[in-house]
């Protein structure tokens, strides 16, 4: 945690009377809006799907905190983090910067992850002279912070979410009357609607447009499992591997596309199609708007093998291992980067090769755009190891970078759609023991 009273990352700051810190009521393009009936974050509505974990906040914003209690809410299905605001005066009317601070980096890196940051005000404080100061505190030190959803609750909930208003009012607030988005107990009251949110339960459509939060438990992730798992993943499944080589099939590879039909993989964005067979027999990317094409089962340590093709110079794409359920699959998992980029002199984060926004490869080796590339990668345990046409590109031990470190290690494979053309064929894997076996 960050120990300077007065430090804020780089957000923009005004300084209080008392010489500490609070954000700047500046609206800012990835703030929460409210637009058309639906919560709007930029040009894209979104629907919180939180899981509510006391006690996380008092921790600080580190990494090791911050990305396995994301990770593990996105694994499941939903998209956003619920946490209590704590950090206050004895009395209300104070409240530590460093809290400030957590709430910035919190909502910055659920942003980043393209999930949403939900913050509990008052928590569980039950004194009303409290709880009406620590609201009035909260308003004025947090109403530049707009990324993330902010949440009362409580006997006098109403009351205080129209002061909250009053004193923030570009914030977006949940709360059972005066806020942005109505709070409810009972999903019944709910119905579908893009402007309520069911405390304490799902809503009686899980992929609707009503929001939720509840409570962290293994029961909550169960219900997420179950509520999320989708049709590709319960429907039987049969590997053809007629297309493998003698060896392949000897040393366990299985085949994970067939040359015909996309039936054991279904599309990241509920819904949207980006995927095709083409009449060669490989599966294209033709189209934007479905995120990516997903295998019907989670991998932890294996080896991928596949061919890709990019056709054009600056084409985007890009493989995503141990991928979740929902948020950004780059960021919780990870992506092997593919780019149009074989006039390319030295590989950096965002090239061909490189763990994307991460680490470079470690030599530039994609061939001309057009031509089939070659793929191999390993994963088991934290170690990663790469080769694309021959040539290692990547060899590393995920525990030893700190952005990598508390990532997910287990999760499905994607095919990224960016909306660029991407082609790809021969796909199949290996299932590897344990690393610790």
């Amino acid at each position: 945690m960050l120990k300077q009273a007065c430090l804020l990352l780089a957000i923009p700051l005004v300084v209080l009377a008392n010489g500490c810190a609070t954000i700047e009521n500046v609206a800012g393009e990835d703030d929460l809006k409210i637009q058309d009936g639906y919560i709007y974050r930029g040009d894209k509505s979104f629907t919180v799907q939180a899981v509510h974990v006391p006690g996380l906040f008092e921790k600080g914003a580190s990494l090791e905190f911050m990305v396995p209690a994301m990770a593990r809410i996105a694994e499941a299905g939903g998209n956003a983090i619920a946490l209590d605001l704590s950090g206050f005066s004895e009395d209300g009317r104070s409240l530590d910067p460093v809290s400030v601070t957590t709430v910035a980096t919190y909502a910055e890196r659920a942003k980043d992850q393209r999930m949403v940051l939900v913050v509990r005000v008052l928590g569980d404080a039950e004194n009303t002279a409290f709880r009406k100061n620590a609201l009035e505190t909260a308003a004025r030190m947090l109403k530049g912070q707009g990324m993330a959803l902010y949440w009362i609750d409580g006997p006098d909930a109403a009351v205080l979410a129209s002061r909250f208003k009053k004193l923030a009012p570009r914030l977006i607030l949940a709360a059972p009357e005066n806020g942005d988005v109505q709070t409810v107990t009972d999903p019944n009251e709910a119905g579908n609607n893009g402007l309520m949110l069911v405390a304490g339960t799902l809503p009686l459509d899980p992929w609707g447009d009503t929001h939720y939060v509840v409570p962290d438990s293994e029961e909550t992730y169960a219900r997420l499992e179950a509520a999320y798992t989708n049709e590709t993943e319960r429907k039987p499944w049969t590997p053809d591997n007629s297309m493998l080589s003698e060896d392949e099939r000897n040393a366990g590879f299985v085949s994970l596309f067939n040359g015909r039909d996309l039936n054991n993989w279904w599309h990241y964005y509920h819904g949207k199609e980006s995927f095709r067979v083409s009449q060669e027999g490989y599966i294209e990317c033709y189209q934007a708007g479905a995120g990516g094409l997903v295998t019907r089962d989670r991998y932890e340590n294996f080896i991928l093998r596949l061919e890709y093709k990019l056709n054009e110079a600056d084409a985007n794409s890009g493989i995503h291992l141990w991928v979740p359920r929902a948020a950004r699959q780059s960021k919780i998992g990870f992506e092997f980067q593919i780019m149009g980029d074989s006039a390319l002199k030295e590989p950096h984060a965002t090239s061909t090769g490189a763990i994307y926004d991460v680490l470079p490869a470690l030599a530039v080796a994609t061939r001309p755009e057009g031509e089939w590339n070659e793929l191999e990668i390993m994963l088991k345990g934290s170690h990663l190891k790469a080769t694309l046409n021959g040539i290692v590109v990547q060899d590393l031990d995920m525990d030893e970078i700190e952005e990598l470190r508390y990532r997910l290690r287990r999760g499905f494979i994607d095919l990224q759609d960016h909306d660029d053309y991407a082609a790809f064929r021969n796909i199949r894997i290996k299932v590897l023991e344990p690393a610790n076996e």
